[in-house]
């Protein structure tokens, strides 16, 4: 007999978050991390500094980690729909669009925070170790960047979208909706996505490091 919601650790058969301690904090760290990026994208805004191109990088930085700010609102709002009764509706939730659309937004603000953080880090890298070589990068290649990076990492969160046989129910394997948890039942092609996704991850936080 397959009892659902399986246990995972976060969610419970009566709620989608376990514990009270969960539900508090989703909400406390969902409105530091909005309230957070969005001051800093204004005040960056609104006082001028002298490399335009690293305040770019940085307020796109600040939307890809809002974007898990709204990720966790979501999760909380749910929780708060569903408290008390959740093994009722842990199927249907997590089988619905909009379990999915909501894992693939934590996935796009994953991705694109790794990535924007390695292109800045990489890109001051080469500032400090050639100082007097022309490797600062113009507005132009800022901009071709910053957008390869957010297209990049909107392909990666929409890809399980395109294929149901190979990926299966990819943001749907537990109640948070977050991808990258494996278990039994997940399909080889969706572990070997994950597995690329975590590798490729790591990575990124080596070159961060």
């Amino acid at each position: 007999m397959n009892c659902k919601p399986n246990t995972d650790g976060i969610s419970s058969f009566e709620n989608l978050l376990a514990n009270i301690i969960l539900r508090v904090f989703v909400w406390v760290v969902a409105f530091i991390i909005c309230f957070g990026n969005i001051f800093v994208i204004c005040l960056r805004s609104c006082i001028a500094s002298e490399n335009q191109h690293h305040t770019m990088a940085i307020k796109s930085l600040c939307c890809a980690d809002c974007l898990m700010g709204v990720y966790l609102l979501f999760i909380g709002a749910f929780d708060i729909k569903y408290c008390g009764e959740y093994n009722r509706h842990a199927q249907i939730w997590m089988e619905s669009l909009s379990c999915q659309l909501i894992g693939s937004l934590a996935m796009l603000s994953t991705e694109v925070s790794v990535m924007m953080l390695t292109y800045m880090t990489l890109e001051k890298y080469l500032c400090i170790v050639f100082p007097f070589q022309h490797y600062r990068a113009g507005r132009k290649q800022t901009l071709c960047s910053l957008t390869l990076i957010w297209l990049l990492g909107f392909i990666i969160a929409v890809i399980p979208f395109w294929d149901k046989q190979t990926f299966g129910n990819f943001y749907g394997r537990n109640g948070v909706c977050f991808p990258l948890h494996s278990d039994q039942t997940e399909k080889p092609g969706a572990r070997c996505y994950s597995t690329a996704i975590f590798l490729g991850e790591s990575r990124g936080h080596i070159h961060i490091c």
